[in-house]
């Protein structure tokens, strides 16, 4: 039973390809069969072929959670690819010049998709209060497909790592100590929705994006699902909208009708 047949590797890939879009390759068998065995002996379910019809017969909802939460990879820091907010910081005029909706409407909308324990959403929140226009209303949803991380971001608590990326001004700010642990304070909270969501699914939203944020995920996309995730990205950003993509990926290649503004950034 410790033992992923090639078979079932291939049903088990096919299966996380349709659902979740990641593109799961030979190389990494043992990966997918150590975190499969992990939840197969969790659950004291007796084979990888039960698990599997569990997945995709039963389609038990808390066992699909469970398993994509254990699939998906999650990394990331404050202030992680530090370009992006640096950008931000230094092109206020720029963004508001492009984007009349967010002077008109006195908010701004982000949305970080990919959002694993909070990180991106927490230092998007820091830079638009801190260097954004005065007063500007700030919403930011943040997604994940892992209930896991998500509950961490909700939490909000992080090691004492933190301070090695942060700013001692904004640490002290916006964090509050918790014993050896920093906690966001609410101020920062309050800014960021966290939401639960496959990048799969059909984009429900009745409202489209100023920014989008959507680093270190398309890597895990084969080429097909990562043009139809960039079509849906253009589609929810407004007229003068940004798009912000991890330093490892690149729209080269693909089609679409964003302006290049500088690498990773790009303009709809």
């Amino acid at each position: 039973m410790r033992y992923l047949s090639d078979g079932m590797f291939l049903k088990y890939v096919s299966f996380i390809y349709d659902k979740f879009g990641i593109h799961i390759s030979q190389d990494k068998k043992d990966m997918l069969q150590s975190k499969i065995l992990k939840l197969i002996v969790k659950n004291r379910i007796e084979s990888y072929e039960e698990y599997f019809r569990l997945l995709t017969q039963v389609r038990d909802k808390e066992t699909l959670l469970e398993f994509s939460s254990e699939i998906t990879v999650n990394k990331t820091d404050f202030f992680r690819e530090n370009n992006h907010f640096e950008y931000i910081k230094n092109n206020v005029n720029f963004i508001v010049d492009n984007n009349k909706r967010i002077i008109r409407n006195n908010e701004i909308r982000v949305w970080s998709a990919g959002c694993s324990t909070g990180e991106e959403p927490y230092t998007l929140g820091v830079i638009l209060q801190e260097h954004f226009l005065q007063g500007t209303y700030i919403k930011i949803l943040a997604t994940d497909l892992s209930t896991r991380v998500l509950k961490e971001a909700v939490t909000g608590v992080y090691s004492p790592a933190i301070k090695n990326n942060i700013d001692k001004y904004y640490l002290l700010k916006y964090f509050k100590k918790q014993g050896s642990e920093w906690k966001v304070n609410e101020n920062l909270r309050r800014l960021v929705t966290f939401r639960l969501f496959n990048l799969m699914d059909d984009f429900p939203f009745k409202k489209s994006f100023d920014m989008i944020f959507c680093r270190n995920v398309m890597i895990y996309f084969d080429s097909k699902v990562q043009q139809k995730l960039i079509d849906k990205f253009y589609d929810v950003l407004v007229p003068g909208g940004l798009l912000f993509i991890g330093h490892s990926e690149s729209l080269t290649g693909k089609k679409h009708k964003f302006q290049y503004l500088k690498p990773t950034i790009y303009m709809k």
